[in-house]
């Protein structure tokens, strides 16, 4: 039992520093049991986060074509990347000769509202495809294919269809889908394609995460014992995920598109439920009207890491990992289509402890986001004729590098350092100074 004294300062604690809401459960004048509903804490708002934007510096990758409405990037080192489009154009990107060449494939795929040609994931000598197919009934689903994918990298060679996600629907959204290998398993995630209520079925792919092996052969999954149940379901009760991405301490982190409101990042783990459309993680249907019961969240489903409302329409996740941005280590960067931005999150003991806005309206819907080896980070837009950008640390302009003559230049300096019995060609840059010794001229 808690005193009012005590439930006023529980109140106060609770609201002033998680932001959560209090239900008193009894009515006594002095007493009653306190639920503080942490719940509630999940649920943010990208709107209430700064906006720095002065740790990057945003550059366009030169290229001689642009992208339609590309999904995906897959880094093959750090010289080539492979990017899909949703017309079904799959692209070899050279960034050091700045040239795209076409890739030959024989997938069978239909670009429909939507759907497409999706992700693409490179492991060993496959790369795998996920994308959207019909059938004579103009019905429409996810499916992933892999290919043999080697040097020169010209042509997808022996492709074959490894998943179909059951039932084809007529509807034209929410096909997912990201893609993920951990250990010797493929992990899928395949959206509930606008039909609701499927996402709690289990003899539909609808509205899941999906885990099959590498050749598409089926492994076992915590439902399989279940009667008519598809053998490859992992997990249930998503709605439209289309961001995948590995943690540091090897957990499988998604993000997941809500309706108006309740977009999340949550955790992948066999045989969980996360609820849609029993609940609405915070949001409403697009009339307004309650979702379920009209509760974020109820007990007999999992709970997201947080839920942003309004929505902000997440694509492509990834944990920070590299040298470029060494104090980012280990913190997860979001992707926003809604509202051209990408999030940075720092994320100790399951629980977000800052949210920040690296960048925002600079290059549109912002749909993918990769890492090379160096720790740059490359980005994506769902846009006609996209580029590929890249973000590198922001040169400090305060640094300055000392020539050999004792003049002091400031950095992003280039010029001839014509000291005594010097003649270089220098750059000052990050406070170091790189010069080429040439020829004086007299």
């Amino acid at each position: 039992m808690i005193s009012k004294f005590k439930y006023g300062f529980v109140v106060f604690l609770c609201m002033s520093m998680f932001g959560c809401s209090v239900t008193i459960i009894g009515s006594s004048d002095d007493q009653g049991l306190v639920k503080v509903a942490n719940e509630y804490s999940i649920i943010r708002d990208y709107k209430e986060y700064k906006v720095n934007e002065s740790y990057v510096e945003l550059s366009k990758i030169e290229l001689d074509k642009t992208f339609d409405n590309p999904w995906a990037m897959e880094f093959i080192d750090d010289n080539l990347m492979v990017v899909t489009e949703k017309n079904g154009k799959l692209s070899l990107v050279d960034l050091v000769n700045q040239t795209v060449f076409d890739i030959k494939h024989k997938i069978p795929i239909t670009q429909y509202g939507q759907g497409g040609l999706l992700d693409v994931l490179k492991f060993e000598d496959y790369l795998y495809l996920s994308y959207t197919v019909s059938n004579k009934d103009k019905e429409y689903t996810t499916a992933i294919g892999r290919s043999l994918f080697v040097y020169p990298y010209k042509e997808l060679k022996d492709f074959e269809q490894i998943f179909t996600a059951k039932p084809f629907y007529k509807d034209s959204k929410h096909f997912g889908s990201r893609m993920l290998i951990k250990g010797r398993y493929l992990f899928a995630s395949i959206g509930e394609r606008g039909q609701g209520s499927v996402a709690q079925d289990l003899d539909s792919h609808a509205g899941s995460i999906i885990r099959i092996n590498l050749d598409g052969t089926v492994t076992e999954n915590p439902y399989e014992n279940n009667l008519n149940t598809l053998p490859e379901i992992f997990q249930i009760g998503v709605r439209n995920p289309q961001g995948m991405t590995l943690s540091p301490y090897g957990e499988i982190y998604i993000s997941n598109h809500g309706a108006k409101g309740g977009d999340f990042v949550g955790i992948v783990d066999a045989g969980k439920n996360y609820g849609w459309d029993k609940i609405g993680w915070g949001g409403t249907k697009y009339t307004g009207l309650k979702i379920g019961s009209g509760e974020p969240f109820l007990e007999e489903f999992d709970k997201p890491i947080l839920s942003w409302v309004p929505s902000i329409a997440p694509s492509d996740i990834i944990f920070y990992s590299g040298n470029e941005f060494s104090d980012w280590e280990g913190d997860l960067l979001v992707t926003s289509l809604k509202y051209k931005m990408l999030l940075k999150l720092k994320i100790q003991d399951g629980m977000i402890i800052d949210e920040l806005i690296i960048l925002k309206d600079n290059i549109g819907r912002i749909r993918d986001v990769d890492i090379n080896s160096k720790g740059e980070i490359f980005l994506i837009s769902d846009e006609e004729n996209s580029d590929i950008w890249k973000l590198n640390t922001k040169s400090d302009f305060n640094s300055s590098c000392k020539l050999t003559g004792g003049q002091v230049v400031l950095d992003g300096w280039s010029g001839k350092d014509t000291g005594t019995n010097y003649c270089n060609q220098c750059r000052c840059m990050n406070g170091m100074l790189a010069c080429t010794k040439m020829a004086c001229s007299s």
